[in-house]
């Protein structure tokens, strides 16, 4: 393992993640087959099965894996916070599967969504903090090539990606996997006692 991934995994610790891989007797999380390579289909990559694996990943975390990584300083020397890269503000990705061909190190970025959609305002930010961290081009980090992947039950529209960095989408559109969903999921809306919403809360409906 190179020691960018070394870095990357050292700043996993993300509750959940270990919640679902103890629950999954899966420790170290996996992907499963089929979605690798649906993942790899859709990127043009073979997608190793010993690829590392996060949840909810700050992108705090992914700057400073990489400037740790090129540098040869220790983790308690004081590092420069170039470009305010390091914001002290929660923004993540929900899962960064990263693994390495030859000497390079692929990471891709993926956001899902089920019941929201994204809204542009959203990912102008998360574009223009990737943009800084990796360049246009995605080569702004020497021996680095990130992706980006949306996943969602339909299909993202009205997203301005043509002002996003060109690696995270192709053709200008983002690469999007379905994420399928049972049929028969149900949710709560609070409503007035005519069934009229309302932010009161007082009462609520069941709806499909």
């Amino acid at each position: 393992m190179s020691s960018l991934l070394t870095v990357i995994e050292s700043f996993n610790r993300k509750e959940r993640f270990f919640l679902v891989a103890a629950a999954l007797d899966n420790p170290r999380l996996r992907l499963g087959r089929a979605f690798r390579q649906r993942l790899g289909t859709a990127l043009r990559l073979d997608i190793p099965s010993s690829a590392l694996v996060a949840m909810d990943y700050h992108l705090d975390w992914l700057w400073a894996s990489l400037c740790l990584a090129r540098s040869s300083a220790a983790e308690t020397v004081v590092l420069r916070n170039r470009g305010g890269l390091v914001t002290g503000h929660q923004e993540d990705v929900d899962l960064l599967v990263a693994f390495e061909t030859g000497r390079t190190t692929r990471l891709i970025l993926i956001e899902a969504k089920v019941e929201t959609g994204w809204s542009n305002r959203q990912m102008s930010s998360k574009a223009g903090r990737l943009r800084r961290m990796f360049g246009d081009d995605g080569r702004g980090c020497r021996g680095v090539r990130p992706y980006f992947v949306l996943m969602s039950p339909r299909q993202a529209r009205d997203l301005r990606s043509s002002e996003w960095p060109s690696w995270m989408a192709q053709r200008g559109q983002p690469v999007w996997l379905e994420l399928k969903l049972p049929p028969d999921r149900r949710r709560v809306a609070r409503c007035d006692g005519s069934g009229r919403t309302s932010g009161t809360g007082r009462f609520f409906r069941v709806l499909s």
